[in-house]
């Protein structure tokens, strides 16, 4: 029985030996493994994605314009004018008024915009008229950085017609021409326009 003891002893030593160096072997494996990829993900940079491969269908996504910011400063004295009326709770008849007055200098469009609103808001049907040609695509007169909206100006043009404001119809008729020909070079919102036109 000693001999046979004897002679298994050495084998299962050198079981659990090479055992031993396996597990080392994985652990240390393991180890740097894990140690190499903690490094990669530390220093990788962000990456750009990579544009996407186009439709061939679609046409190519052009870029949106920048908005071209207003050629004077925000805290010009014209529009610190008019904001310091309609903190005084200026009526509408003197919003026009003021609007009126405003020395021509570059900030005078949007300085007057902002009081003829206030005034068309509150129901005054010349300040209608004056804020529907700031948006009417048609008009000539200076509209400051007010973007055109001619369905705005359908709307402004039409109060200032209920009003007693006559000559809000001319203005409508070319309107109407200038929507009928977007219409016709495929402006959904201008066929929406004309169907609901009154």
């Amino acid at each position: 029985m000693a001999y046979y003891l004897g002679e298994k002893a050495p084998r299962t030593r050198w079981w659990i030996l090479i055992a031993a160096v396996i597990i080392i072997i994985i652990i240390s494996g393991g180890y740097l493994a894990w140690r190499l990829l903690r490094e990669d993900v530390s220093t990788q940079q962000a990456v750009e994605p990579a544009e996407l491969p186009r439709m061939a269908n679609f046409p190519p996504k052009e870029a949106a314009p920048e908005p071209v910011p207003p050629p004077y400063s925000s805290d010009a004295p014209l529009l610190e004018q008019a904001r310091e009326a309609m903190r005084k709770a200026i009526d509408p008849e003197g919003a026009v008024a003021l609007a009126k007055s405003l020395p021509d200098k570059p900030e005078r469009a949007d300085a007057a915009f902002i009081l003829l609103e206030y005034a068309a808001e509150a129901g005054h049907a010349e300040a209608a008229l004056m804020v529907a040609r700031y948006f009417d695509p048609t008009d000539t007169e200076d509209s400051g950085t007010i973007i055109k909206d001619f369905a705005a100006a359908y709307e402004w043009y039409q109060a200032a017609l209920s009003g007693g404001q006559p000559q809000a119809q001319n203005h409508l008729s070319n309107l109407r021409q200038w929507v009928k020909k977007e219409a016709a070079q495929g402006s959904a919102e201008a066929r929406e326009l004309l169907k609901n036109w009154q």
